[in-house]
């Protein structure tokens, strides 16, 4: 092996592929990156004993490798063994830290750490943070977790005002005394390897340490799946031998330049010194958390700078926050809140019970994992399978604290009323052992949350149909990935069907939603999109609680009002602490004016993960069977919607014959293989016929009950 350098200005190449799955991929796809990118990866490397690397893998991918890989994990295991590679920590189920509460944060490293310990020998003195997503107070917690460096972007750098000839070693950061160092990795490098020519990273690696400078290193820091996974990277990496090039390459220039660990490289070289950096994450994630015409402005700006234009003014370019994708998507804001919320609960369990909360603990650790908070060419908001892992992740958290809180008992009851998602309305947390509903009074009272916490089944998380910077994008997008083309830079159409998916919700996607028709609205006309007279959505209602025993209700109350038309609505929702399922009720009040005729719409969205397949379909709706179908159904008393893969069925109970309408809910949204158009959940209207004289009130109730399939 090269070994550390003689001297002190030999050059150094620092190497790290950070390897991850999110909680709840499906099994093909770990098999299929395992087969495609970490094992080939492993094996080429293997061949080259000279070349050190720095490599990470997220918990949950290390777990899956030792039971459904354990050859992968074997190869992993001698490379360590015998000094090749380094192996970092990090959070255990790869969270964004910085979204995190301080005992998660630490909690998160600390399980990492041990696992890794037990695995490899030693516990990491380096960790991979997820997302680079940097905030200036990170270094406590780093600190006091015994992390002593980790690497960033070069963007987190320049940002700070630093030259990008200045980037070719390591730095020290503090935050009130707390120190950690960290690398900066080169964005040109990331966009060289492996989608440049191998003389071009070469040349690129030779120019980046040329500095007399104590140890001048080029650093590389990216994703591992870049080398198989990404479309085309199989065929170019491998068969077309692009990584086995790149090796050779460095193995031949031995006397050029050496390559190091991170944790060799930070024992050998002084700190270049000490720099303060800004919240920050790489470049592409500032374009992805923007407005949608913000981010199609800062895209356009990043190609030119990367062209060559305007080169000079990079380092102040901000982009967005990553916090901002709380503003940008509702879902995302609202499930890291509910998990903030759990998080204090599984505190307040481990305190009275620590084996069950360490139980409590493990899934609340799945549920932070950071794909389901944003969304990119990467990051997994819009899969709704990843969605349901961290709720039902989540809810089983909740349910093995709640087991601890409320003493086992079934018949218990819990009401959470405040500005719980922090937009600054006000939300009813509805709680009992079997159901939980999250509604915003400052919203009309809809629901976002129907949950199952006994079945750690969430129903509610349809995702809302937004615009997005890219959607022009997509009607214009073309060719294909050939592997020498970064999926930064080129937009592919899987799918031309996607493009009818293209269409926005005029308010977030929720449940016991509604909205008033005038009576020249045939339920056709309504599925086709015609507009209401007038809405519960964005209205402030007035609450009221009761509990009484094992029943929980909650009432809001807000005015439907339009030209000709003056109702009050009072809804209310009703659940019993031991059952699967809620009552609500509605009651429509006409307060003066001329006589009132047309339809009352009571709106719910569910998610049900597919919209096609024997195991996901209705039942009672007409002949329509398939999820993905678009349909009136009249005459309706009862229905069902099966879901079969998670052994649930939703029944519907209405008080009279009503009109159903039925649809599907689908989304245009990018992904590392190009544009695609995904199901999110199906959309259920229950039109209910109104006809009221002044001073007149008319009650209608809607009764949902959840039961297994068989």
């Amino acid at each position: 092996m090269t070994g550390t350098p003689s001297a002190a200005n030999r050059r150094v190449l620092l190497l790290c592929f950070h390897n991850h799955q999110p909680v709840g991929n499906f099994d093909s796809v770990f098999e299929n990156a395992t087969r495609d990118a970490y094992l080939p990866f492993l094996e080429t490397l293997a061949d080259f004993p000279s070349i050190r690397a720095t490599v990470h893998f997220s918990g949950g991918l290390l777990q899956w490798l030792e039971e459904r890989a354990p050859g992968t994990s074997s190869l992993l295991r001698g490379l360590v063994s015998r000094g090749q590679l380094e192996v970092l920590g990090g959070g255990m189920y790869e969270p964004v830290l910085a979204l995190l509460p301080e005992r998660d944060r630490r909690g998160q490293i600390r399980e990492l750490s041990g696992f890794l310990a037990r695995r490899f020998g030693k516990a990491p003195e380096g960790i991979w943070l997820a997302e680079r997503v940097w905030e200036p107070d990170l270094p406590a917690t780093l600190s006091a977790a015994g992390v002593k460096y980790l690497p960033l972007d070069d963007y987190h750098f320049v940002r700070a005002g630093l030259s990008p000839e200045e980037l070719d070693g390591i730095y020290l950061t503090e935050y009130n005394g707390a120190a950690v160092r960290v690398f900066p990795g080169s964005e040109r490098l990331r966009y060289l390897i492996p989608f440049g020519s191998v003389d071009e990273a070469l040349g690129e690696i030779e120019r980046m340490t040329s500095r007399d400078v104590p140890y001048p290193a080029a650093i590389f820091a990216d994703d591992g799946e870049k080398f198989g996974v990404w479309p085309g990277t199989r065929r170019s990496v491998y068969e077309e031998g692009w990584l086995r090039r790149f090796f050779e390459g460095i193995a031949s220039r031995a006397d050029r330049f050496t390559t190091m660990t991170f944790g060799e490289y930070a024992a050998a070289a002084p700190p270049r010194g000490t720099v303060y950096l800004p919240a920050c994450s790489y470049v592409e994630m500032g374009e992805w958390t923007l407005p949608p015409g913000r981010a199609a402005r800062f895209a356009d700006l990043l190609r030119e700078i990367r062209s060559g234009g305007m080169a000079g003014i990079k380092p102040f370019v901000q982009g967005g926050h990553y916090r901002n994708f709380l503003r940008k998507y509702d879902e995302a804001n609202q499930l890291h809140k509910r998990m903030l919320h759990v998080s204090g609960s599984v505190e307040a369990a481990a305190r009275e019970s620590p084996s069950r909360g360490r139980a409590a603990r493990d899934f609340l650790y799945r549920a932070q994992g950071n794909d389901v908070y944003w969304h990119g060419v990467f990051g997994g908001l819009y899969l709704n399978h990843l969605r349901e892992a961290a709720y039902t992740n989540l809810l089983r958290a909740e349910a093995a604290a709640d087991a601890v809180l409320h003493g086992g008992r079934k018949g218990w009851t819990e009401v959470a009323q405040g500005d719980i998602d922090c937009d600054g309305g006000t939300e009813l947390l509805l709680k009992t052992a079997g159901m939980t509903l999250l509604a915003h009074a400052h919203d009309g009272g809809a629901v976002t949350e129907i949950s199952l916490p006994g079945r750690g089944v969430a129903l509610g998380h349809v995702l809302t149909r937004r615009p997005e910077g890219y959607h022009e994008r997509f009607r214009r997008a073309g060719g294909a990935f050939d592997g020498s083309t970064s999926i930064h830079d080129v937009l592919v159409l899987k799918d031309p069907s996607v493009l009818d998916a293209l269409g926005t919700d005029p308010w977030q996607r929720a449940s016991f939603r509604e909205a008033f028709h005038g009576e020249g609205d045939a339920p056709e006309a309504i599925l086709a999109g015609a507009p209401p007279r007038c809405v519960t959505a964005g209205g402030c209602a007035a609450v009221a609680c009761a509990r009484r025993g094992p029943r929980l209700a909650a009432t809001f109350t807000l005015p439907l009002r339009a030209e000709g038309i003056d109702l009050l609505l009072a809804k209310s929702l009703a659940l019993r602490g031991w059952t699967e399922g809620f009552e609500a009720a509605y009651r429509l009040v006409h307060r003066g004016g001329p006589p009132v005729s047309g339809t009352l719409c009571s709106e719910w969205n569910l998610n049900l993960l597919s919209g096609e397949g024997p195991d996901r379909y209705y039942e009672g709706v007409g002949d329509a069977k398939a999820l993905s179908s678009s349909g009136v159904a009249r005459g309706v008393r009862r229905f069902r919607v099966v879901d079969g893969w998670r052994n649930v069925a939703a029944e519907c109970v209405l008080d009279r014959d009503c009109a159903v309408l039925r649809c599907p809910v689908q989304t245009a949204s990018l992904s590392e293989a190009g544009a695609e158009r995904i199901h999110q959940g199906i959309c259920l209207k229950v039109l209910f016929p109104v006809s009221l004289a002044p001073g007149e009130t008319a009650r209608y109730s809607v009764r949902w009950i959840f039961k297994s399939v068989a």
